[in-house]
């Protein structure tokens, strides 16, 4: 083996060559975790994710309807086995909680799980249609628990609902949303609470944003509202006879871009708006229907971990859902996705991505070949709806592609961070269109926060 000759140098030549060769080293490891943070903080990163993606299945859903024991004509039993045949996975029965009605009595919810047995593949819910507080019966909300917890509604309906009140407190909303907080504490279903037809009795469609974003802060139960509304047979769409009137049968709160829904996600609350039900009361028995049955023509498609209760509401509170009318679209997805994420973020989900780097979103949709009444089915327009520190627009509309994604698109993060929500538009010749709506996904600027602030005026 060959020997190495011994270093003649000085001692002194010496250890400065070491300690050179230390300093060249120690700046290379530096340099190397410079460059390594700096990669990390050029890549995108989830803030919130849905652990079921890609793992879960779609639910076609119905989770506002009346029955007898309110003010609906039918008995629980019709409505039931008429969802089913209309291709409901999951219902629920949300009677009024007035006080002199039968909702949440031990009649009803013996009922309710006598017909769970007789539907075992239906996911069920016995349920509440809450007046809410302060406005007597001028504002309404779903109320939906885990099947085990049903008879809380009980105590929830004595205490809480707004009909049976002399007086008008303002508090009393909170405090039923923090009480039912509370006795579900444990559970892996938390309930949650929906407004309905946000802005059927209001002047004024931006009213309602202050009265959402309190009950939200107050907790995250109250998830959302109605971006369609029921009874879309009726003449009058929605029952809307006052003030305001839907646009393409869907509420202004979140049809107008820029309107309630977008502040509220400007202001950083992840409220959720893309659910349309039936308000099913009146179907097609011996005098002419005013309501479409439960799934005929209005669809919520939920994307659950599991075929449950639990499923559903988790689904619910996570945003993984969409709306639909007239069966125009199935199984839609939109996603972002951008360097350094392990997939792409769907609906419901929060990212954070570099300011000035680019995200691809993409919109994937079925499109069944025949409509809700048997005729062939089309889809004429894809819309991307934006929602930066500049206010809220369709950054873009085309029809949707005819292979791969509908709608692709890359964006650069804005310095304020963006919100993304996109429809579909059926467009039908002498009437409303019919649209589908997705829940939005968030890409936070790093340092910003998760909210974008702009005010009313500032939308476009």
């Amino acid at each position: 083996m060959p020997v190495s000759p011994p270093d003649s140098r000085p001692a002194a030549v010496r250890v400065a060559a070491r300690i050179r060769r230390r300093v060249l080293l120690i700046a290379i490891l530096a340099f190397s975790m410079l460059v390594a943070l700096g990669f990390e903080r050029n890549q995108a990163r989830f803030v919130r994710r849905i652990g079921w993606i890609g793992q879960g299945q779609w639910l076609r859903a119905d989770l506002h309807t009346h029955t007898k024991f309110s003010d609906g004509t039918f008995p629980a039993k019709v409505v039931v086995r008429s969802a089913v045949a209309q291709g409901c996975d999951a219902l629920a029965i949300t009677d009024h909680a007035d006080y002199k009605l039968d909702a949440a009595t031990p009649e009803y919810f013996a009922e309710i799980e006598r017909l769970r047995g007789e539907n075992p593949e239906l996911v069920l819910f016995a349920g509440l249609e809450w007046n809410v507080p302060p406005h007597w019966k001028e504002e309404h909300a779903t109320v939906l628990v885990a099947p085990h917890r049903e008879h809380l509604l009980t105590e929830f309906k004595r205490r809480f609902d707004d009909l049976s009140k002399v007086t008008r407190d303002p508090e009393l909303a909170d405090a039923a949303l923090r009480w039912l907080e509370r006795q579900t504490a444990i559970d892996a279903g938390k309930p949650v609470v929906f407004y309905n037809h946000p802005s059927r009795r209001r002047e004024d469609v931006l009213s309602i944003v202050d009265e959402i974003q309190r009950l939200h802060t107050t907790s995250e139960i109250l998830t959302g509202f109605s971006g369609a509304p029921g009874h879309q047979k009726t003449r009058q769409t929605g029952l809307y006879r006052w003030f305001v009137r839907p646009i393409d049968r869907w509420d202004p709160a979140a049809a107008e871009v820029g309107g309630a829904w977008d502040i509220l996600l400007g202001r950083g609350y992840d409220v959720w708006a893309a659910r349309a039900p039936s308000d099913f009361h009146h179907g097609a028995r011996s005098k002419p229907a005013k309501d479409y049955w439960p799934c005929e023509f209005s669809e919520t498609w939920i994307y659950v971990p599991e075929r449950s209760a639990e499923g559903v509401l988790r689904a619910l509170h996570a945003g993984s859902f969409f709306g639909v009318h007239g069966k125009i679209a199935r199984e839609v997805e939109l996603t972002v996705n951008a360097a350094g994420l392990d997939r792409p973020a769907h609906s419901g989900e929060v990212i954070e991505a570099r300011i000035g780097s680019s995200v691809t979103v993409e919109l994937r949709v079925e499109i069944p070949e025949a409509d809700w009444e048997g005729a062939e089915n089309r889809l004429n327009r894809v819309e991307l709806i934006r929602v930066t520190d500049d206010g809220a627009e369709v950054v873009l509309a085309q029809t949707p592609a005819a292979q791969g994604p509908a709608l692709r698109q890359e964006l650069e993060v804005p310095p304020g961070g963006m919100v993304l929500r996109a429809r579909g538009r059926r467009m039908n010749v002498g009437g409303d269109d019919f649209l589908f709506y997705t829940n939005p996904v968030r890409v936070l600027a790093p340092g910003r926060g998760n909210a974008i602030v702009f005010s009313p005026r500032d939308l476009r």
